[in-house]
């Protein structure tokens, strides 16, 4: 039985292979198919071991005067190409010992069903090539050799002596080569096809003179009224056999299964993506499992891809579908194969695509502002909302906390980080980015410190902010309603009410201190009765004590001694008002130590 082709000639050389076989075919119609690998080796016909001292009459010899001890092979080219053979003939099997003379004629070429041995096909037309030197190697060469040829080859032992032939292909594997196929005889053991096909069971064997052919009907075969030749169209499944009788009444009885398999399914596949921006290849295989759904049958499947209709068309699949080079979207093409019945599916085209996935855009570091009882001041979110063709996953710690595309906080985390995954809906390629939860607040408190006096150079008051819960953090002060700075220390400050303020950099909140007096000389006065600065004077504050106060005209004149505690100046001596001027005074005080000091200025009078 032959394995599946149901072709009448087969041989093939299996490569590095060499095969011993004893003497044979020394008749044409004995003739033995050339199937024993790259060099076949058999021992000659001889004077010890065969009858046939010389090649039956009939067919053309060429150069062969005499053909004497033949051994009949013929071959069949399964690979187009040149063949060059070399025939020698040796004492022994493995080339050694002397070298006997060896003679060739080789005709073709023939096709299937001819019969070769019909001394009218061994003519001197149909003659390719004879050699009858005195050498024991000779060479025989077949030129654009087709497939499916078939040439008859008898070598001869010139002088009868024992020995062996090795006929043997010496340009295997080169440029331009052609092979020999494997010959076998009879139908395969089974024959798968598609439905809806009709094929044809090929039951020839050489010098076959009758076919009689035999189909399985209830446990029995029955014969096939009118099918006599060598080939049988089949349309249904069963078992079939066929009987040939050869030349020599010689009987051959064969059988085979034949199954017809539904033709497959190819399902069109969803898209395939490529997520990552540096990979340079896709595996167009991850398609295939969504385009056999639906194939129920037992058979297996397999799945060529092509790169376009064109090469679907010229049977050109992707050789190596697990990497494809993909730089671009592309469409490809994909069809499924019965891998025991060759049957094919319709053509289902999908793309692949190159997914742009978005860069990060989540912050490196997300601000948490939260009150001084620890929990959220105002309201923090993060992310954004990328369309519909996005989902969201939002994780701390592992567990997921939203699926919204943007996240509010509500409560302040306890993880140091949140993750989130963005992936498209329609391809299923993610990405993830992370960001960093810091949390702030405003100061608890604000403390100061007061140094200095007007009298002394002027006031300095350094703001310090007490935290309030969360990350340390740096603050922002100013003085009043001034500017904000990084500075916490304030000079020069005019005497009166003042508050200090610091706050969070992040913009989690501001807090204020408590107000603060800072006494001083006033700069001016207004002494028209309107109930605001009507009168001067320096006041006692809990750094200072003062002792005494004079006032002066501006050429050095007493207008005034104050008292500690009085009423202050209002703008008149000896009863009369005095011109809008500057005026000096000089005051002598007690700092809180007990040390003494004085201090002179001057003021202005308005009206």
């Amino acid at each position: 039985m032959k394995q599946k082709s149901l072709l009448l000639f087969l041989l093939f050389l299996v490569y590095g292979s060499v095969e011993v076989i004893f003497a044979q075919g020394e008749v044409c119609s004995q003739i033995e198919p050339f199937c024993a690998g790259d060099e076949l080796v058999f021992e000659n016909s001889n004077t010890a071991n065969s009858a046939v001292t010389e090649a039956e009459a009939g067919p053309y010899y060429g150069e062969l005067l005499a053909q004497p001890y033949p051994s009949w092979y013929f071959l069949q080219i399964g690979q187009a190409g040149n063949l060059d053979f070399v025939i020698s003939q040796t004492e022994n099997a493995d080339g050694s010992g002397v070298e006997l003379d060896v003679d060739y004629v080789v005709w073709g070429p023939f096709s299937q069903g001819d019969d070769i041995c019909d001394y009218n096909m061994l003519s001197e037309e149909n003659l390719v090539s004879s050699s009858y030197s005195n050498k024991a190697v000779e060479t025989l060469q077949l030129e654009a050799a087709e497939v499916g040829e078939i040439y008859v080859v008898i070598i001869t032992n010139f002088r009868g002596d024992p020995g062996y032939i090795k006929l043997e292909q010496e340009n295997i594997n080169e440029t331009g080569a052609g092979a020999t196929d494997c010959f076998t005889n009879g139908l395969e053991d089974e024959v798968f096809a598609c439905q809806g096909e009709t094929i044809i069971l090929d039951g020839t064997i050489l010098f076959a003179e009758s076919y009689k052919w035999f189909k399985k009907v209830e446990g029995e075969f029955k014969v096939l009224e009118g099918e006599n030749e060598a080939y049988l169209e089949v349309d249904e499944e069963g078992e079939y056999k066929v009987i040939v009788t050869d030349n020599l009444a010689n009987i051959t009885e064969d059988f085979v299964s034949v199954e017809f398999k539904p033709e497959p399914i190819a399902n069109t596949p969803t898209d395939l993506y490529v997520c990552d921006p540096n990979q340079t290849t896709i595996d167009l295989t991850l398609a295939s499992k969504e385009i056999l759904a639906g194939n129920t049958s037992e058979e297996n499947y397999r799945v060529s891809f092509y790169t376009s209709l064109e090469e679907f068309g010229a049977e050109n699949p992707i050789g190596n579908p697990t990497a494809f080079p993909l730089d671009t979207n592309t469409e490809f093409f994909a069809q499924v194969e019965g891998v025991e019945s060759s049957c094919l599916s319709e053509p289902v085209s999908f793309n692949a695509e190159i997914e742009l996935l978005p860069e990060n855009y989540l912050p490196e570091e997300t601000i948490v502002c939260v009150d001084l009882n620890g929990d959220i001041a105002r309201q923090t979110k993060i992310g954004e909302d990328l369309g519909g063709n996005y989902t969201y996953q939002w994780f701390e710690e592992g567990n997921l906390i939203s699926t919204n595309a943007v996240l509010e906080l509500t409560e302040v985390p306890e993880a140091k980080s949140i993750e989130l995954i963005v992936a498209n809906s329609k391809s299923g390629c993610k990405v993830s980015f992370q960001t960093v939860l810091t949390v702030y607040s405003k100061p608890e408190s604000v403390l100061f410190e007061i140094e200095g006096t007007d009298f002394t150079g002027g006031y300095v008051v350094t703001a310090e902010a007490i935290p309030g819960p969360g990350e340390g953090t740096t603050y922002e002060y100013r003085l009043d309603e001034g500017r904000w700075r990084k500075n916490p220390v304030f000079r020069n400050l005019n005497p009166g009410y003042h508050t200090l303020s610091a706050r969070e950099i992040n913009g989690c909140g501001i807090t204020t201190s408590e107000k603060f007096f800072l006494v001083g000389y006033p700069r001016f006065f207004t002494p028209n009765a309107d109930g605001y600065n009507d009168t001067w004077s320096i006041a006692d504050t809990a750094e200072i004590k003062i002792l005494k106060l004079y006032i002066f005209d501006r050429y050095g004149k007493l207008l005034k001694e104050l008292s500690p505690g009085g009423q202050g100046w209002d703008g008149t001596y000896n009863g009369r008002s005095l011109p809008a001027d500057d005026y000096w005074f000089r005051v002598e005080f007690e700092m809180l130590d007990g040390t003494r000091d004085h201090f002179g200025a001057n003021f202005t009078l308005k009206r």
